[in-house]
């Protein structure tokens, strides 16, 4: 356990208080539990559509960043959490809230070695979700570290030689002693870890729904046990999620499964896994699916696929894969696992083709209409299976504007993006208390290069910045920021 700062204290009462009025799954203090094949929320059914942030502890550890492995800012923790929400998302699952291991920023850099600044990011993020209402699921082992994955990290921690080594190729990591008492050591940091936000243990967090023990869900039933086992040892409180071949187990609570049409792995192929997961009398997540052309050719088609999902009660929550957030300073966090090769964008594994920016952005495979269509089509799949319309789009929060920029054409405002804004508009005045003109009305988005005032009023002008939703209403406008003079 650690101590937080005198600053930590005082940020953690401002994100508590400033959800103590959200209300929504994430801030009940209840558990999501199980009956049968059923999940339950205060006793009553629970049920949820969802979204993947691979990134929130951690930033370019799976798909490849520019940037390299880094931690998220607070800005963009908030901005992917209140995104899912407006997307209607109950459930987030990522997969570096609970894994990481074998870099500097990692949460276990080197084996026994655990990384408090590494830990204080997931705090945020939990904190941060607890505030939006949602859910987290997060993974314990995941395939996406150095060396083929974090099971390879572990063995060559301990000069365990695996030639191509992977997750589909680590034997002795699913049966060494030595490494699962390894993998323990790592399940006893996080479970036990005291958030410094929150001041609650993880494995007390309510605000978290299971722990997905290996990223995919794919191990063999003797680890299953002895992991699921050594889990339950310590927490007893959340569901435990592994793939529908451990279903019978009676340390798994519920089985997972990814649905990729992409990756031949369409709906009718994992529907023996739902069955399978029946027949325990479980219930079962398809916790990763696409969502995107090269897994549905159509929007149509995926709106089919989608009320399937709905229309199955085996299937008792979903997620799709992947969100991406705002970044800071101005525009969206860049393209994970990028590629640049048009001819390739749709085949090589990238966030080209699987990375979701909303309202919606172009990529090599995807125009921006189409994303945009589909993102709405994924927010009303993610209220039906909660039972609900997909309401009015909320109002965007205030934007914050981050730098007004002098130079020979001008002044240029760049701000960060506001979650679930379609437009902006830009206003001018010569004092921070106006009055303001409109320079720009609902003339610019957030995929563009900020905005350009090209007038001679622009030199020391204030600047301030209104987000319109998808419905045409505006937010809050942002704090005005004066420029330069010329």
């Amino acid at each position: 356990m650690r101590v937080a700062s005198l600053g930590a204290c005082l940020l953690a009462v401002a994100v508590l208080g400033a959800g103590s009025g959200a209300a929504g799954a994430g801030s009940s203090g209840a558990f999501v539990t199980r009956s049968g094949t059923n999940l339950l929320l205060d006793g009553q059914p629970y049920r949820f559509g969802g979204a993947n942030v691979e990134w929130l502890g951690l930033a370019g550890y799976g798909p490849a960043d520019p940037a390299g492995p880094h931690y998220p800012s607070h800005y963009e923790i908030d901005d992917a959490l209140a995104t899912a929400r407006e997307l209607g998302a109950a459930v987030v699952r990522s997969q570096t809230m609970g894994d990481s291991v074998g870099c500097a920023p990692c949460l276990e850099p080197a084996l026994g070695r655990f990384n408090e600044a590494a830990f204080e990011r997931i705090d945020y993020a939990l904190a941060s979700a607890r505030r939006h209402g949602i859910r987290i699921v997060a993974t314990l082992v995941g395939d996406d570290a150095a060396d083929g994955g974090a099971g390879c990290v572990y063995l060559a921690w301990r000069g365990i030689s695996v030639p191509g080594c992977s997750l589909s190729n680590m034997d002795p990591f699913w049966s060494d002693p030595t490494v699962i008492g390894d993998v323990e050591q790592h399940v006893e940091a996080v479970l036990d870890h005291v958030n410094v936000y929150t001041h609650v243990a993880y494995r007390n967090d309510p605000t978290i729904l299971g722990w997905d023990l290996v990223n995919g869900g794919g191990s063999p039933p003797s680890w299953t046990r002895a992991i699921g086992r050594f889990v339950r040892g310590i927490d007893r409180r959340h569901l435990v999620l592994s793939d529908a071949s451990n279903a019978r187990l009676s340390v798994v609570d519920a089985c997972v499964a990814f649905v990729y049409p992409h990756w031949r792995l369409p709906l009718r192929v994992v529907s023996p896994k739902i069955a399978a997961c029946r027949a325990a009398h479980k219930p079962f997540l398809a916790y990763e699916y696409g969502w995107d052309r090269t897994n549905f050719p159509t929007v149509r088609a995926l709106r089919s696929f989608l009320g399937t999902l709905e229309a199955n009660p085996e299937v008792a929550g979903d997620a799709f894969w992947a969100l991406q957030a705002h970044s800071d300073g101005h525009g969206f966090m860049p393209i994970p696992a990028d590629v640049t090769d048009p001819a390739a964008a749709a085949r090589v594994e990238s966030g080209e083709w699987w990375a979701l920016y909303y309202p919606g952005l172009r990529t090599l495979v995807t125009p921006a209409a189409d994303m945009a269509a589909r993102a709405q089509v994924l927010r009303g799949h993610n209220y039906a299976m909660r039972g609900l319309p997909a309401p009015p789009h909320a109002l965007p929060p205030a934007p914050v504007v981050t730098s007004v920029v002098s130079g020979p054409a001008g002044s240029r405002v760049y701000w960060q993006g506001s979650a679930g804004a379609g437009r902006y508009s830009v206003e001018r005045a010569r004092s921070a208390r106006g009055p303001w003109v409109i320079v720009c009305r609902r003339c610019v988005t957030d995929r563009a290069d900020g905005w350009l005032d090209r007038a001679s009023a622009a030199s020391g002008a204030w600047y301030r910045v209104v987000p319109f939703n998808l419905d045409g209403k505006a937010g809050a406008a942002s704090r005005p920021k004066r420029g330069p003079p010329a």
